[in-house]
C-alpha cells in the first residue's frame, strides 16, 4: 500500500493564504489536507494552487467542497488555480464551478 502523499505549501499574504498543492487528492490523502485547510479557510481567504495535482478522486472532490462549505460559514471563501482539464470538467459537471471559481492565474482569483 503506498503512502499518503500530497505536498502543501502555505504562504500567508496581505489579505488572503496561498496554498500550494501537489500530488494525489484521493482516499488516503484527502483526510489530513482537509483538515488543515479547514483550519486555514477559517481566518482568510484561500487561493488553492492545484496545478501539481495529478489526481483528483471523489474523496478530493469533498475536500475541496468540505472547504468550500467551510469558508462560507466564515465569510470568506476559496478559489481554484490551475486545475487540469479533466478534474476542471468534473467541478463543472457536478455544478461546484458555481460555489468554487475556477481561475486560470492567482490575480483573477483575487
Amino acid at each position: 500500500m503506498r503512502e499518503a502523499a500530497v505536498d502543501m505549501v502555505v504562504v500567508e499574504r496581505d489579505r488572503h493564504t496561498d496554498v500550494l498543492l501537489a500530488g494525489e487528492m484521493d482516499l488516503l490523502s484527502a483526510p489530513s489536507v482537509r483538515g488543515r485547510l479547514r483550519d486555514l479557510v477559517a481566518d482568510r481567504p484561500l487561493v488553492l494552487e492545484v496545478s501539481g495535482v495529478s489526481f483528483f478522486d471523489a474523496e478530493g472532490l469533498r475536500t475541496v467542497a468540505a472547504t468550500a462549505r467551510r469558508g462560507l460559514e466564515c465569510g470568506t471563501g476559496i478559489a481554484l488555480v490551475g486545475l487540469r482539464p479533466f478534474p476542471a470538467e468534473l467541478f463543472r459537471m457536478l455544478r461546484m464551478d458555481e460555489e468554487v471559481p475556477l481561475c486560470s492565474s492567482a490575480e483573477e482569483a483575487l
